[in-house]
Formats: structure tokens, C-alpha cells, sequence
């Protein structure tokens, strides 16, 4: 639930050099984790049951063994401990196996790739197992300590094809376009986690197949009877900063048991290989705690708040000034978009997402300032200085970050929706009083007859045109063959009009030239304009009016030529061919700039009308 709202100077990509004296992760570190309650023989008890190493004399094999664990071995060689780090079938368990590389490094393309049975993991055929891991990040190992690190790979077929649950080869692919990078694109990750007792799968600190109090004094609350974990996640938030992951805050959360962390402001791919990095330090100290981590988005039925990771995001032009107009642009296209998204969102969303627990309806998408009961929040901050950044608060906790941060990339900065999927949500997204349904419906009904119309007018005018053309083209080649006769016969100097053309009469000249350029330019600006209104928005209907405008002025002018032309008489069946088809079409263009105009006012209209209900 905290808000990140600005950058952290550390990016991950390159680590710094260990510190050699640096303690990694030790079974001591839990002593503080059990709970002595009464019992005829004295135990030591947890309210999760599980055990917890009992400090023992020196020489017990436990302590002998934790002095190995905790043997720091860089004096002595410059080899290093490389845990390599990916993510399962299921697309929620994390995988790791160690190796040694002979010295330190500092960057993912120092390391060898590397390969694992993924028959074994649900991503391969038994006969075809080998699945090949690619380095990709590295973070310090704080279990390990000195040099040692770990890994984040993804993971590829043999042949180099990147396998299907390898989710961070087309995030990756989207943060690299152009367009994104140019954004520039924060995300801070609310991770929220249950921690559960070990055997039981019961929530920890809740009474075995029994519930606590109501919800109300847990959420970041204190004490015994209010925390449960918190030795967890204390001891997660050290191994993050120590790793050198992101991570910006923790808090206990509304549901006893439950915890978050939040990760951020990361920049594009970053944020993913952060939370997955997060994510496998957890399952590893849970794992040494004998605590056991659950995502599941509603890991508790009944009137309990379940576990999302809350996604705040901004691009560069959401925080510059004039910023809320691209956030409410950003919030139209996500709601074009809700299924898609729903449907990346993580596993038994639908338990979570129910319209009560401060979440919104699965079904049903919606936005609010400082409402955290719909599926965008905006913060009042945000509003009131006009920039800033939006919450997506619809994906679970067991989502994938990459996923999920590629897909907001996507869908705001990449995807453009047509214009009656706009008007549509617009409709659905109305908060305020303006326009009603009908007006807007018949609208969207405009839009589609007017579109309908000029697609047409200009298939009419591209054939007119191309005949007016043609039959200038001939008129032009007969007249230079009838000149060149005619003026054989003539004794120089002659006297020879302006334009001088051996048919028709006076004005024959002029209007096989201007029918001629008319025909040209109309048949090239009506393929143009068509191209145009397909798209069918602003910029390109404002390039299709230009060109109309000019194309129609052109075919006045010889239709005005062909008027006098027939006023004077005397003209060949083409040419009066020709006259026909620059009156026919000084209509049709006339008509075909008007619905080119009447578009752009409608999308003008419409805009206003989205902006208005946004």
C-alpha cells in the first residue's frame, strides 16, 4: 500500500565488489522467532510449529555446521558461488542450482550459460528435457555472503527460441522499442505475501483450524497479539538491501499473517527481475524459518482481505507538467483493455477481485482519486499538481512482473485503440454529468456512416479522375499530332493564341491543361486520402481535408474552363466526354471534402465528450 514516487539512484545491472567481512544468512538469526509458552517439560514452542535450532554447546555438530555455513572463503580463492536463479512451469515457483565460476564478476555477460532437466520442472518432454538458461541480471548472495551472487535467468530451447513460461524475452522485446524507451517507464510493485504455519497451511499466528480477531488491528499494527512474522520480514528487508534489490519499504497488512513489501521506482525490465530476485530471498528465509510463503491471491475465504502486488506506474509524460491529461489517457486504454489484462493478472484473481476488501469488480473496470475500491487509483497528489502516476490495483500477488509491467508498457505507450472503442469507454468510465448514452451511441453511429461515406465518395473520385486524366492525356497527344499538321500549312510568323489547340475552340487549350493536372493530382490525392480514412483519426484526417481542399479547388477551375468551353461551342464527343466527368466531379469532391470535415468535427467533439466523462 505505500506509494514510490521517486527514482532510487541504484540501478541493478552491475554490483559492487562485496564487502569480505559481510555475514550472509544464519540459522541464529531466528532464535527471536520462538515463542516459550507453558508446558510441563519446559519445550520451546512456535505459534507457527515449527522448529527452531537450539543454541548449542561449541562443539555440537549444529554450530560445527554453521561455522562452515558462515566460512568465508575469499582469502583463499578467487573462485565464487553462482546461484542461478528462474522461474518454473507453474510461472510462480522459483528455481535455483549453484555453480562456481572462477572469479568474481560484475555483469550478466560475464557468465556462462548454463542448462537443467526441464522435464523435471513441467517445461520439456522427457525425450527433449534440455532447457538452456540465460544470465540476466545479478544480484550479492546475503546467504552466502564475500563474492558469492545470484543469478536471474530466463530460459530458451537449445535452438535459442525462448520457451513458452519464459515471460521476460517479450517484456524485454517491449521495453527495448523506441517508443517505451523514450518514456522512460517507473514501476514500484507492491508485493503483498501470507505467511503460513508449516504442515497445517493455516495463516501464522492464527489459531490451528480457529480465526483471530476481526480484521482492523493488524494493518501495520504491533505487539504479540497484532504481529506475526515480523522477524520475517525484518530479516527480508536487510537480504533485499544487502542483494542490492530495489526495495523501498515493508509494512504489515490488514490480514494477521499477512505482510508486503514494495519494490521501486524501477525502470522497465528492472522492476520484474527485482520482484523475482525479492521473491526466491523469501521463499529462502521462510525456508530456513520452516514458515511456509503463500501467493495465493485469497489465501483465506470469508471477510478477509486477500494478497495482491499493487503496480504503481508513470511514463516521463505523465510526470512532466500537463501529466494528468496522459494518465487519463493511459486509464482510457486500460479500460479497452480490462479482459486482456485480467487475464495476465494472476491465478484465482477472481476469488480476490469481488468489489469488497478495497478491490473492484473482476467484471467491471473503473477508476477514482483516492479510492482504492476501483481497478485504477490516482493519488490526490497527482490530481492536484496535474502529473504523477497511476496504481493498478487489479493484479494478484502471484502475478508475473514481467507480465504485468510489459503489458502496461504496451497497452499505454504502444497500443492505439480505434475510435469507437474510445467512445465506448467513455461511456463506461462516465464519472461526472455530461452527454448521455444516446447521444454518445449515435455518435459512434455517425462515425461509422460518415467514415463509411467518404471511403466510398473517394473510390468514386479515384476512378473519375483517373478517366479525366486518361482523356486528357489523348486529348493532349492528338493535339500535338494535329498541330504539328496544321501548323506545316502555316506561314511564319503566325499568329498563334496562347495556348493554341488544333480542336474544339478558343478555350480547348486551356481545359485539356487544367483537366490534365486536375486528373493527376485527384487520382493521387484520392489513394492518399483513403489511406487516410482508414485510420480515421485527427492527424490523418487533417491530412486528407488539405489534400481534398486543394484537389476540389483544382476541378473547379477546370470545370469552369469546360463551362466556357461549352458556351462557345463546337467541341468533339471526348471532349464533351470530359466536360461531363469535371461537372460530376466538382460535385462528388465537394461532397467527399464535407465528409472528410464532418469527421474531423466529430472526433473533435468526441475527444472532448472522453475528456469530459474522464
Amino acid at each position: 500500500m505505500a506509494q514510490i514516487l521517486a527514482p532510487s539512484p541504484q540501478w541493478q545491472m552491475r554490483i559492487p565488489k562485496c564487502s569480505v567481512d559481510a555475514s550472509p544468512l544464519t540459522s541464529k538469526m531466528w532464535s527471536p522467532l520462538v515463542l516459550k509458552q507453558n508446558s510441563s517439560k519446559g519445550a520451546v514452542k512456535t505459534s507457527a510449529k515449527f522448529r527452531v535450532f537450539a543454541l548449542q554447546s561449541d562443539g555440537s555438530t549444529i554450530n560445527r555446521v554453521e561455522q562452515l555455513l558462515n566460512l568465508d572463503v575469499t582469502p583463499y580463492t578467487d573462485k565464487i558461488i553462482a546461484e542461478y536463479i528462474w522461474i518454473g512451469g507453474s510461472g510462480t515457483d522459483v528455481r535455483s542450482k549453484s555453480r562456481t565460476i572462477s572469479k568474481p564478476v560484475e555483469h550478466p555477460s560475464e557468465l556462462p550459460k548454463w542448462n537443467y532437466d526441464g522435464s523435471s520442472t513441467g517445461q520439456a518432454p522427457g525425450e527433449d528435457s534440455e532447457v538452456i538458461l540465460y544470465p540476466q541480471a545479478i544480484f550479492k548472495d546475503p546467504f552466502r555472503g564475500g563474492n558469492n551472487i545470484l543469478v536471474i535467468c530466463d530460459t530458451y530451447t537449445p535452438a535459442g527460441e525462448p520457451i513458452p513460461t519464459n515471460k521476460r524475452h517479450k517484456a524485454a522485446q517491449i521495453f527495448s522499442d523506441p517508443k517505451v524507451v523514450s518514456e522512460v517507464p517507473w514501476f514500484g510493485i507492491e508485493q503483498e505475501y501470507t505467511l503460513l504455519q508449516k504442515d497445517v497451511n493455516w495463516p501464522l499466528g492464527w489459531p490451528v483450524g480457529g480465526y483471530p480477531g476481526p480484521q482492523g488491528p493488524y494493518y501495520c499494527g504491533a505487539g504479540a497479539d497484532k504481529s506475526f512474522g515480523r522477524d520475517i520480514s525484518d530479516a527480508h528487508y536487510k537480504a533485499c538491501l544487502y542483494a542490492g534489490i530495489n526495495i523501498s519499504g515493508t509494512n504489515g497488512e490488514v490480514m494477521p499473517g499477512q505482510w508486503e513489501f514494495q519494490v521501486g521506482p524501477s525502470v522497465g525490465i528492472e522492476a520484474g527481475d527485482h520482484i523475482w530476485c525479492a521473491r526466491y530471498l523469501l521463499e529462502r528465509i521462510t525456508e530456513q524459518a520452516g514458515v511456509v510463503l503463500s501467493l495465493d491471491p485469497k489465501p483465506i475465504e470469508g471477510d478477509w482481505n486477500g494478497a495482491g502486488c499493487h503496480t504503481n506506474y508513470s511514463t516521463k509524460s505523465m510526470r512532466e507538467d500537463g501529466g494528468f491529461e496522459k494518465i487519463k489517457k493511459a486509464i482510457l486504454n486500460l479500460s479497452l483493455r480490462h479482459k486482456e489484462h485480467i487475464s495476465a493478472y494472476g491465478e484465482g484473481n477472481e476469488r480476490r477481485l469481488t468489489g469488497k476488501h478495497e478491490t473492484a469488480s473482476i467484471n467491471t473496470f473503473s477508476w477514482g482519486v483516492a479510492n482504492r475500491g476501483c481497478s485504477i487509483r490516482v493519488g490526490r497528489d497527482t490530481e492536484k499538481n496535474g502529473k504523477g502516476y497511476l496504481e493498478d490495483r487489479r493484479p494478484a500477488s502471484n502475478m508475473d512482473p514481467y507480465v504485468v509491467t510489459g503489458l502496461l508498457a504496451e497497452t499505454t505507450i504502444l497500443w492505439e485503440p480505434t475510435l469507437e472503442a474510445e467512445a465506448l469507454a467513455a461511456q463506461k468510465l462516465a464519472l461526472k454529468k455530461g452527454c448521455d448514452q444516446t447521444k454518445t451511441n449515435s455518435k459512434a453511429m455517425a462515425s461509422g456512416v460518415g467514415k463509411s461515406a467518404a471511403f466510398t465518395l473517394l473510390i468514386l473520385n479515384c476512378f473519375l479522375y483517373f478517366v479525366v486524366a486518361a482523356l486528357s492525356g489523348w486529348a493532349v497527344n492528338h493535339g500535338i499530332t494535329k498541330a504539328r499538321e496544321t501548323a506545316s500549312q502555316l506561314t511564319i510568323p503566325a499568329h498563334i493564341f496562347p495556348i493554341y489547340f488544333p480542336v474544339g475552340n478558343m478555350a480547348t487549350g486551356f481545359l485539356i491543361i487544367f483537366s490534365l493536372i486536375a486528373g493527376v493530382v485527384g487520382f493521387v490525392s484520392s489513394i492518399s486520402s483513403m489511406l487516410n480514412v482508414i485510420q480515421w483519426n485527427l492527424p490523418n484526417l487533417h491530412s486528407a481535408a488539405a489534400t481534398s481542399m486543394i484537389t476540389w479547388l483544382l476541378t473547379l477551375l477546370a470545370m469552369g474552363v469546360a463551362c466556357k468551353e461549352i458556351r462557345l461551342g463546337r467541341t468533339e464527343s471526348n471532349l464533351r466526354t470530359l466536360e461531363t466527368m469535371l461537372i460530376i466531379l466538382s460535385g462528388t469532391q465537394m461532397f467527399t471534402t464535407g465528409a472528410i470535415h464532418a469527421g474531423i468535427e466529430d472526433l473533435i467533439a468526441r475527444e472532448e465528450i472522453i475528456r469530459g466523462r474522464l
